[in-house]
């Protein structure tokens, strides 16, 4: 709901759901430590059966092996350093403590074994007048790229963050020159906001750093984002798209 003169949240009401959030955030500032991983969710891919879930430490191996260590793997990450078994658990213990994330592995249940084959991250939630995010991804295990896999993780968590979280806004980045993961997110209604130049070096020459967003359809997010501005025609396009990334999460996604 919009109203003439802002109120001393920063213009927007806040219903009962997003008090409520605010306040469990508030409340987290003065803890330890709190769990950063994500809850379960499932859902197919083909004949794949995907599960995200928090990641374990005993799985952590599995980034190095050889996983993270391997060029392709990490050619459009932005670094030149191949991460060792000891940097996985350091990072496992940061983000088991990170009171501003949500992290899930993306793991294959085949046969009643589950393999770890890459990770899907909501980043630096911001709970203020406005609700924000920055998602990241990848999938480590070569063999499953191109099968659609990412595109489906993308699409569960838009729907977790949007459906479950109530954010407004997700951000994303994607170096040029990656175009399995501008696909990927592209799908799920995500649209360039501007570009960075010249960002990175990789494979020889200078690639430039699209910055990316996905807005909340639904309202009241749509309303409160744009408060009496125009959408332009992508904008309408892109929440045409995350719509039915909703839609196809609602039909496909289980959180047990």
């Amino acid at each position: 709901m919009i109203q003439d003169k802002p109120p001393g949240n920063g213009g927007f009401f806040l219903t009962n759901v997003e008090a409520y959030l605010v306040s469990k955030y508030e409340a987290s500032k003065g803890k330890d430590s709190t769990m950063s991983f994500g809850p379960i969710m499932r859902f197919r891919v083909g004949d794949l059966f995907i599960e995200l879930a928090p990641l374990s430490k005993e799985a952590m191996a599995e980034f190095v092996n050889p996983g993270m260590q391997q060029f392709k793997v990490r050619q459009y990450t932005g670094s030149h350093t191949a991460p060792v078994l000891e940097d996985e658990l350091s990072y496992f213990d940061k983000v088991r403590a990170d009171r501003t994330s949500l992290v899930w592995g993306i793991w294959l249940i085949e046969d009643g074994k589950r393999t770890l084959i890459g990770i899907s991250s909501l980043v630096d939630i911001k709970i203020d007048h406005t609700h924000q995010a920055t998602s990241g991804s990848l999938i480590f295990r070569k063999e499953y790229w191109g099968k659609g896999i990412a595109s489906a993780a993308h699409k569960a968590r838009t729907w977790y963050a949007f459906q479950h979280m109530g954010l407004h806004r997700i951000m994303s980045a994607v170096i040029q020159g990656n175009v399995g993961s501008l696909k990927a997110l592209t799908r799920s209604g995500y649209t360039k906001v501007y570009t960075e130049r010249n960002e990175k070096y990789i494979d020889g020459q200078l690639r430039h750093l699209d910055h990316l967003e996905c807005l909340n359809p639904n309202e009241p997010f749509w309303a409160q984002w744009w408060h009496g501005d125009r959408p332009t025609k992508a904008n309408l396009a892109a929440r045409a798209l995350t719509c039915e990334t909703l839609e196809w999460a609602e039909q496909n996604v289980e959180l047990p």
